[in-house]
């Protein structure tokens, strides 16, 4: 568990890969939430037709166009920048980059069922984790396909210089995204939140207070906060900032 916050700044994270066709980056590996950032070329394909049994697969789209798979026919979803699609257990999904220019997303597992040891294993040749929940796609096709949501976002609140917006909000992990104008009242969490905090820096710059430590992360930074302690975000600079902010479980 973390216990004191850490900012990751762009490119930073754990590689796993680094082509001119792929980058993928381990941002966040706890148990309750594994992160990565990803880098596709155009055409570039990306996992083949699987289904997890145990938790969420999610996509947020930060530039160009991602294409969600979904079901044993392989139906294509366009997912465009700022939409998170999200996938329940059991639903035959996988994804590519069918567009003609680069696209990048965050790839979010809820909870994390060792996915971060699973792109570990790959990368340096080793089996992967028998636990891993990975699967091929069951004769019965699985969960129907309408089960999956791409984008519909609702907006929370817009009032006082802050706008939060609701991507996700199910038992394993709760996705919004906030803007926050400069000098704007920051959001806080109280401590004893024991949940996996997470935020990824869209645009601007954050200042942050967590516990007495006070910090900056630009944008593309992604921070992991400690649970149970007393959290503030705003603004950092003169321009507004835009961040996720990813909680998991949920509730």
């Amino acid at each position: 568990m973390v216990r004191e916050p850490i900012v990751i700044p762009p490119g930073g994270g754990e590689i796993i890969g680094d082509a001119p066709d792929r980058r993928v980056e381990i941002l966040c590996d706890h148990d309750g939430l594994h992160a990565t950032w990803s880098r596709f070329a155009a055409g570039r394909d990306g996992a083949d037709l699987h289904v997890h049994h145990q938790h969420t697969d999610l996509f947020y789209v930060l530039d160009g166009e991602l294409t969600v798979r979904l079901g044993v026919e392989g139906e294509a979803v366009a997912v465009p920048a700022g939409t998170l699609a999200r996938v329940p257990p059991d639903v035959v999904h996988g994804f590519r980059n069918a567009s003609d220019a680069d696209e990048r997303h965050l790839n979010f597992h809820a909870p994390g069922r060792q996915f971060a040891n699973f792109m570990r294993a790959l990368r340096d040749g080793r089996p992967p984790p028998a636990s891993y929940d990975q699967h091929a796609p069951p004769p019965d096709g699985g969960r129907p396909t309408t089960e999956a949501i791409v984008g519909g976002p609702e907006i929370l609140s817009d009032e006082a210089g802050v706008r939060v917006t609701l991507h996700a909000d199910i038992a394993a992990i709760r996705v919004a995204e906030v803007w926050c104008d400069p000098g704007a009242a920051a959001l806080a969490t109280r401590a004893g939140d024991e949940r996996v905090g997470s935020l990824y820096v869209l645009a601007g710059e954050l200042a942050l207070t967590v516990g007495d430590r006070g910090l900056r992360a630009q944008a593309g930074s992604w921070v992991q906060l400690p649970a149970g302690v007393a959290q503030s975000v705003g603004a950092g600079g003169t321009e507004p900032a835009r961040y996720l902010d990813v909680r998991a479980p949920a509730a």
